[in-house]
């Protein structure tokens, strides 16, 4: 977990040149940023490593099961597994806490509403966006 943090600290402070070349872009808001990385470390230093391990192994045995299941043409009993699996995940502490710190570092980045295909500008060429 400690080297996830690692590489998106790294990542964020790499990030942090392009940001300071907007014209825009003002010292507090760099040190914000700082700021949140910080507030971003905290919240991950809350999950146990080791549970997540176990829950990755725990998961990984699961969707070989899940899929030996569906080979078998168990399909109700795969996709019940499946749920009661998913709820089991949805309530543990852990992956609370790491979904929280998720949406934190989604928070952190900056916003880049580029399109991805011809469907997302929905009718309108990017031209008119300027």
């Amino acid at each position: 977990m400690q080297k996830q943090i690692a590489a998106f600290i790294i990542f964020m402070l790499a990030s942090l040149p392009g940001y300071a070349q907007q014209p825009n872009f003002t010292p507090e808001q760099m040190q914000q940023l700082m700021q949140q990385a910080q507030q971003m470390e905290e919240c991950m230093s809350g999950i146990d490593e080791k549970a997540m391990e176990a829950l990755g192994k725990k998961s990984q045995a699961m969707e070989a099961e899940i899929k030996s299941l569906c080979q078998a043409n168990k399909r109700s009993q795969a996709q019940s597994t499946a749920i009661q699996f998913g709820l089991s995940m949805s309530q543990d502490e852990n992956i609370r806490i790491a979904k929280e710190c998720g949406e934190m570092a989604m928070g952190m980045l900056p916003k880049m509403d580029y399109p991805t295909s011809e469907k997302d500008l929905k009718g309108r060429h990017i031209c008119d966006s300027y």
